[in-house]
């Protein structure tokens, strides 16, 4: 997709026509628009929004974007036409994009929504050839989702929040969505539901005993389904509920006088989390301990039974052996004594009494292997108690640390609700609230996770049962081999997703930080973690990275790192072609993208920009263009237009020499847009 020009019509400041080209050319692939504030720059971003979309980012959305000149220039009762109109190129093909709104004027002078919306798009081909698009709601869709479009055209001072902590599932579908992921997924769903048709046709071929297996199979299919459905609900609450507590954390934190207790909590909250993964990690060493020593602990009352009769044949002198058999043999066939005297008959007889209690090796050795694996036994029941004692020490431990720091964090509670600050106290009251919502969503969700893993097992457990029963069916029918290549070919959809998901992860974090490092000063790094969060951290005197609280202005090179790599990733997908991966070529549309920078980082940013993607359009303050801003990037401009706002108030009179405020006799104001030529 390549912006080729917009044209707009009495929306918001412009009043009449106005139009702007933006550039094409591969070398030079900037566009600036440059104003002052209120002069709708804003209104430019927002005109490409309402076009494709019907809605804006404005607080009142699509009210109020009639501009007001146009309002004062009709007649009672006479029409008054809203229009933008679009045009881009992609694959090819020229796409003029159009949206027309109508209003009318009343009698006391209030404007009536005649609720009149025409959107068109016009397809022109390769060939020359035009025809009018028959669905232009899903072809827009198809070049653009609407779901995406924050990405490529965005407000820069609100540009941290694409990428937020919080954001991570919203990330995650827009890359699939980007890449051509989510064709795959799609796959596999369409698999699933085919998979249940012919495992359905299977079942009725057989007795009542299959088609009850596939009735619950179903059902737990089902359940599952479910389960996952509310899983991912509570969690997208869940961190609309920690948004909103960091909201009221940083209202918060504007209070001088609480400041210390804010740092404070924070400082216990993060500590509260790492106890939480250290007694998650310590409840898996007790899992892993138990499952390794399983078999000594159920060997346990077999092994104190062999111990006690190896005690009572020690008590009857049968062990150990300290006479054996041959010996005694030896004595009787020399009819004498070790000591010399001979042996008599009744003597004879004694030690053959003794022979039957004597040992051989054969008995000597079983005894001896006995006595070493009762050992070993011993040994490892002492080990697998030391470790169980020392990780329930821990445990309490980490509980005990975990319980206090919740102590002291609910008396800073306590006392930031108890503030003689009235705003103070209803802020705090507002975050317990939410604190108390998200400890809800928290124990939902843990009881989601457990309920999961115990469904799915169950459901392995019915579908082998099924394919086992299936295997010993003779009538190998043909809806069976179809259910069966279906289940393959799910299989290795689910892989391929995974396998490609991951890819695109790694591919993406690796383009973040190189970008990330070409514009941060500080010993910093980014990256996409494996949930797909963006992650920045600082590297300490010790050499370990660790998460570090970002300014708004670091905040915004990290989220321009992100949607620049975006954007370049999927430039490469398309460049690559390929059965999986879609990829595509976006435009970079960013009103005000320098605001929340110093002159350092707008520096860099703006000798960065033109790389971001293969167009980009700008809408900055005359205050962030001129100076630093455009020398480093105006030799990348193609096209530079300045708004000229138009107003009748007495500012204006006094600026008749400004470049950007002129006087005006209408009763309205309204902005007109100039070519300046670069030099």
């Amino acid at each position: 997709m390549k912006l080729k020009s917009i044209s707009i019509i009495n929306f918001r400041q412009f009043w009449n026509e106005v139009k702007i080209n933006f550039s094409v050319d591969s070398h030079k692939n900037v566009t600036v628009i440059h104003g002052a504030n209120g002069s709708g720059k804003t209104s430019l971003l927002n005109a490409f929004k309402w076009c494709f979309y019907g809605k804006t980012d404005f607080d009142t959305n699509t009210d109020n974007i009639l501009n007001e000149s146009a309002i004062q220039s009709v007649e009672i009762g006479q029409d008054i036409v809203l229009k933008v109109t679009v045009v881009f190129e992609e694959l090819g093909c020229t796409y003029e994009v159009t949206r027309t709104a109508k209003y009318r004027k009343n009698g006391d002078m209030s404007i009536e929504n005649l609720n009149f919306i025409e959107f068109s798009i016009i397809k022109i081909d390769e060939t020359g050839s035009a025809k009018l698009v028959s669905a232009p709601k899903s072809e827009i869709n198809r070049v653009l989702p609407e779901t995406l479009q924050p990405y490529f055209f965005f407000n820069g001072e609100r540009i941290e929040k694409l990428a937020g902590v919080n954001e991570s599932s919203q990330i995650k579908e827009a890359i699939k969505k980007l890449m051509g992921l989510k064709q795959v997924e799609r796959a596999q769903r369409h698999l699933e539901k085919v998979s249940k048709i012919y495992r359905a046709e299977v079942a009725k071929q057989q007795d009542t005993q299959s088609q009850d297996l596939v009735k619950r199979i179903e059902l737990f299919e089902s359940e599952l389904d479910e389960k996952k459905a509310l899983q991912k609900r509570e969690q997208q609450t869940l961190r609309l509920v920690e948004t909103r507590i960091a909201e009221v954390d940083k209202k918060l934190e504007e209070f001088k006088e609480i400041k210390f207790m804010q740092r404070r909590r924070k400082e216990l909250d993060e500590l509260n989390k790492q106890i939480e993964q250290d007694l998650y990690a310590v409840m898996q060493d007790r899992k892993c301990l138990l499952d390794n020593y399983r078999a000594v602990l159920l060997a346990k009352p077999i092994i104190e039974q062999c111990h006690k009769l190896v005690d009572e044949n020690r008590k009857k002198g049968i062990l150990p052996y300290k006479v054996r058999a041959p010996f005694i043999d030896d004595l009787i066939a020399k009819c004498e004594c070790i000591c010399g005297r001979q042996i008599d008959e009744e003597s004879k007889k004694v030690l053959e009494k003794a022979k039957k209690k004597a040992g051989d090796d054969d008995l000597d050795a079983a005894y001896m292997s006995v006595d070493a694996f009762l050992r070993s036994f011993e040994s490892s029941i002492k080990h697998y108690t030391d470790s169980a004692k020392s990780l329930t020490e821990r445990h309490k431990e980490l509980s005990k640390r975990r319980s206090e720091n919740s102590i002291e964090l609910s008396e800073i509670s306590v006392q930031l609700q108890n503030s003689q600050d009235i705003q103070v106290s209803e802020y705090e009251q507002q975050r317990r609230e939410l604190d108390n919502k998200r400890t809800i969503y928290l124990i939902n969700i843990d009881k989601i996770n457990n309920d999961i893993p115990i469904i799915t097992k169950e459901l392995d457990e019915l579908k082998k049962r099924w394919n086992k029963f299936q295997k010993q069916a003779q009538n190998y029918s043909l809806s069976k081999k179809r259910l069966e290549s279906t289940e393959k070919v799910h299989e290795v959809l689910v892989k391929l997703n995974s396998f490609f998901t991951e890819n695109v992860r790694e591919n993406l974090s690796q383009r973040v930080s190189d970008t990330f490092d070409g514009i941060i000063r500080k010993n910093m790094r980014a990256y996409i973690d494996d949930d797909f969060l963006l992650r920045v951290e600082k590297k300490s005197v010790s050499g370990v990275y660790d998460a570090k609280e970002q300014s708004t202005g670091e905040k915004q090179v990290t989220s321009l790192s992100f949607i620049g790599s975006i954007i370049s990733l999927a430039k490469e997908k398309h460049a690559l072609g390929g059965k999986f991966f879609k990829g595509g070529l976006y435009p970079l549309v960013m009103d005000s993208p320098f605001g929340a920078l110093d002159d350092d980082y707008r520096l860099k940013v703006a000798a960065n920009i033109s790389s971001l993607a293969d167009q980009v359009v700008i809408f900055v303050s005359n205050s962030q263009w001129n100076g630093n801003v455009k020398n480093a990037c105006e030799n990348k401009v193609g096209y530079c237009y300045k708004l000229v706002h138009y107003t009748n108030s007495s500012a204006a009179k006094l600026s008749e020499h400004s470049d950007y405020l002129r006087y005006t006799e209408e009763l309205g104001e309204f902005s007109i847009i100039e070519e300046v030529m670069i030099q």
